[in-house]
């Protein structure tokens, strides 16, 4: 089922609360039967479905975001950044690489759900409409522009504002998860894109506001944290800061500041753990990080530098490795 049609199913539930399947395939002229072939992307939504009376709903009615303020705000601090917002995108990152292609200027590209987003490794981001902060930023990068470590500094900003927002407890889980004892809060997806000889950064943010249906990921939302600002105060305090810190980082790298910030929020930090790369497993006492922003293991055939390629890293606990 096309995004369009997602999204028509959930802003009729919005406006009538529930409705029988029949009664919703007949409104949109969907074929008998499409809503149970798309149940799950239904579902992931936010959506609810109960099997004894046939019949969708919201379990709670999404409230939209409010972009006046962050507008005002970008004007102020990005004069050239463009703006898009939509209820209902496939990939906010997907959607800010092609208006970025196309305009040539930084994008800001937010929506209130994705039917398609993703994270590292291929692995399907799960946006329920009106639950959480879902934007990708596109800016275009200087010729000798270095981005080892970008997404820890993306990390550390995102995590001290929410901090100073009043969320107790988050930690950073490299490369670039944002993590809390009880479970996975957000993640970050940064891409290198080109288009001729121009380079862009392509910048995604997934974060978990309102609490979400039990789910095998381990999805923490920050109101589970006791964090009560609305999803505006949280976006308008990221945006900048993402900003700042992005524009520095481009400027000087990895610095020793930045990389003891970092270190103040690793989870893993002089833990014992196992680091997957494919099928090989490697085991060791975690050591932090090198000046490439890259994961030291101390193993008993000596140290090892962990990053080039896609590593997944867990926690060993007697014998068993867990996520956080």
């Amino acid at each position: 089922m096309a995004p369009e049609q997602l999204m028509a199913i959930a802003e009729l539930l919005a406006e009538s609360g529930a409705a029988s399947t029949v009664a919703l395939e007949a409104r949109l002229s969907l074929t008998p039967g499409a809503l149970q072939e798309d149940r799950e992307a239904l579902q992931a939504l936010g959506l609810r479905y109960r099997a004894l009376d046939d019949c969708w709903g919201w379990p709670r009615a999404p409230r939209w975001l409010s972009l006046d303020r962050l507008s005002m705000q970008a004007r102020q601090d990005a004069p050239c950044l463009e703006i898009h917002y939509a209820r209902l995108l496939g990939s906010t990152n997907d959607v800010a690489w092609a208006q970025a292609r196309r305009s040539g200027a930084p994008q800001l590209v937010l929506a209130e759900g994705q039917a398609a987003g993703r994270g590292r490794r291929g692995r399907q981001w799960r946006s329920p409409l009106g639950s959480g902060l879902y934007l990708s930023l596109a800016l275009p990068l200087a010729p000798n522009a270095v981005l080892a470590g970008a997404s820890l500094a993306v990390g550390v900003a995102t995590v001290e504002t929410l901090q100073r927002l009043g969320a107790p407890g988050l930690v950073l889980k490299w490369p670039n998860d944002i993590v809390h004892a009880q479970g996975k809060v957000g993640g970050i997806l940064l891409e290198l894109q080109q288009q001729g000889s121009a380079r862009w950064l392509i910048l995604g943010l997934g974060l978990n506001v309102m609490p979400l249906p039990a789910a095998s990921d381990q999805a923490l939302g920050l109101r589970a944290l006791g964090l009560r600002a609305s999803r505006e105060v949280i976006l308008e305090a990221i945006f900048p800061a993402l900003l700042s810190e992005l524009r520095a980082f481009l400027r000087v790298g990895l610095s020793p500041a930045l990389r003891q910030r970092y270190q103040a929020l690793d989870a893993y930090q002089g833990a014992f753990v196992q680091a997957e790369m494919g099928a090989d497993r490697i085991e060791g006492r975690y050591q932090g990080i090198n000046e490439e922003g890259l994961l030291v293991l101390e193993t008993l055939s000596g140290p090892k530098v962990l990053g080039h390629g896609e590593v997944s890293l867990r926690r060993l606990e007697g014998g068993r490795a867990r996520y956080v």
